[in-house]
């Protein structure tokens, strides 16, 4: 598929003076690129390729008209701080942004300009050095300090709104929503001499915490200049920490997209790996490995068949074996990495580590301090 745009130059243009925008069939659009006229063969063999969707939760109808509306990827850069990232997806930024195809964002108010000029000036006078919000947990790793930050999107609108346009750049089949008001978002950080960066964040919704089985991720990102420094991993292992606290089981919310997938799987694999490694776990059930990971039965189950380590037995039925040879490939994993001093990596959360409790437990203990 391929669109056409001018690239500026004077009405006596020739076909070579157009930039296009291709879209692979068959493939996600993050591949989507602008390409020069002479890149481009306009006439070739006739492809048979088969399409094929992922609706991702939406119906027919709705990923129709959602493909449409986000069919050309409108910014092709941003810059947060020293990070240059190029783009995914269409965000639906306001409509005086659409003109400038690199957008500069404040790497700690997240206020954004189409010129870098503008973000200079703002730096000068921005004196935010962390997002607004509360510290729930700090720790120092290999050749890394992370700080994780709790932010009301009902009191801090506008900074919620900017971090989920910029996620809407890398996440495809995310709703954005213009009203924050439901959501807290964690917003995680690399504490360096200047301040607190965001590289990355999940939100979940505040009515999730009165259900047992709700939803712990609404949304998550790791900005693409930060993955494989396992802040991934760290997000997902604090959503399940939250979620011990709040003494029930949490999924993310889906869609979910096929990196995301990707994240969790590991995850999953890696926690119950851990719990079945344990000496104190000789027997366990479905049930207690949910009850000690906040885990969904669902999810592992699914796990489960993943390490492929349900058998059946026709006298006891279903029964969890693992073999030691799966293991000792986990342990040995783990070794490795914790071994490499050379790689900045941060290891995901630690409980003991975490300083939080439930928004609907603050507001009931807030409500109970006033006097009568």
């Amino acid at each position: 598929e391929v669109e056409e745009k001018n690239i500026g130059l004077p009405p006596t243009r020739k076909p070579h003076e157009w930039d296009y925008y291709v879209h692979f069939i068959g493939k996600d659009r993050r591949m989507d690129m602008w390409v020069a006229y002479d890149m481009i063969r306009f006439k070739g063999p006739d492809l048979k390729v088969e399409e094929i969707h992922d609706n991702h939760g939406f119906d027919e109808v709705s990923l129709k008209n959602h493909e449409e509306a986000t069919k050309v990827r409108n910014v092709d850069q941003i810059q947060i701080g020293p990070h240059i990232m190029n783009t995914w997806y269409f965000s639906p930024f306001p409509a005086e942004y659409t003109k400038f195809r690199k957008l500069f964002f404040c790497e700690f108010c997240l206020s954004f300009f189409g010129h870098k000029s503008e973000l200079a000036r703002h730096s000068r006078r921005c004196k935010w050095t962390h997002p607004p919000g509360n510290e729930i947990y700090r720790s120092k790793d290999q050749g890394i300090e992370v700080a994780m930050f709790e932010v009301d999107g009902s009191k801090e609108l506008v900074y919620t709104q900017n971090i989920c346009y910029i996620a809407k750049l890398f996440l495809d089949h995310k709703t954005l929503w213009e009203d924050t008001t439901p959501f807290l978002f964690y917003v995680l950080t690399e504490v360096t001499d200047r301040g607190c960066s965001v590289v990355g964040y999940f939100s979940k919704e505040k009515s999730t915490e009165l259900h047992p089985h709700g939803n712990n991720v609404a949304c998550i990102l790791t900005l693409p200049c930060h993955q494989r420094k396992g802040f991934g991993k760290f997000l997902i292992s604090l959503s399940y920490e939250l979620s011990k606290i709040e003494g029930k089981t949490g999924a993310p919310e889906e869609p979910i997209s096929d990196l995301g997938q990707q994240a969790y799987n590991s995850y999953w694999k890696g926690v119950v790996l851990d719990l079945l490694a344990d000496p104190d776990c000789k027997a366990v059930t479905i049930s207690q490995i949910s009850k000690r990971t906040s885990m969904t039965h669902k999810h592992i189950e699914m796990t489960l068949k993943a390490l492929d380590v349900i058998q059946y037995d026709s006298s006891e039925g279903y029964h969890i074996s693992v073999p030691n040879s799966l293991i000792q490939a986990h342990l040995e994993k783990k070794k490795r990495i914790a071994a490499d001093k050379n790689r900045v990596y941060v290891r995901p959360a630690d409980p003991k580590k975490v300083r939080w409790f439930p928004h609907h437990a603050r507001l009931l203990h807030k409500r109970d301090r006033k006097p009568l």
